[in-house]
């Protein structure tokens, strides 16, 4: 007696119909857990990100070459459009190492200082803060003076 197996290839109609619930469902519950502001809020939070990096940047570039690097803020303190990592060299020219950056649309910034520098030890020149307000949320930049504590929190809208 010969017995033929059947070989089951790919998914059923039933089978797709419960994996495409599945993931509507978790859809669902993620966008309840945490909001419509969290996923249409991202800029603030992604402009903090980006410019305390832009500052570890500077930081990390000053203590490997020796010489003194920043961030330096293009427009109004009170309302920057856009940043970049710049080093100093010995003679006191100015190096663009990046950017600009041009600041997000909806998210506006403002600084306690137009600049910040790093010397070869890391340490920032002056206390620096700045507020990047997106429209539900709040960040802060912040470098603490005689440290090489660069900290970014969310703040109160």
């Amino acid at each position: 007696m010969l017995t033929r197996r059947r070989l089951r290839s790919g998914l059923s109609l039933i089978e797709l119909l419960v994996v495409v619930t599945l993931l509507g469902v978790f859809a669902t519950a993620a966008l309840m857990r945490f909001g419509r502001d969290t996923f249409g809020d991202t800029g603030a939070r992604s402009e903090a990100r980006l410019l305390s990096l832009a500052m570890l940047h500077a930081q990390r570039a000053a203590i490997r070459t020796g010489d003194p690097h920043g961030v330096v803020m293009q427009g109004p303190a009170a309302a920057a459009t856009s940043w970049s990592v710049i080093g100093r060299r010995q003679d006191g020219s100015r190096v663009t190492v990046e950017g600009p950056h041009p600041v997000a649309e909806r998210v506006r910034v403002s600084a306690t200082a137009s600049e910040i520098w790093f010397d070869f030890e890391g340490v920032g020149s002056q206390p620096f803060a700045a507020q990047l307000r997106g429209p539900n949320r709040s960040f802060a930049v912040q470098v603490e003076p005689l440290t090489r504590m660069i900290r970014t929190q969310e703040g109160s809208p």
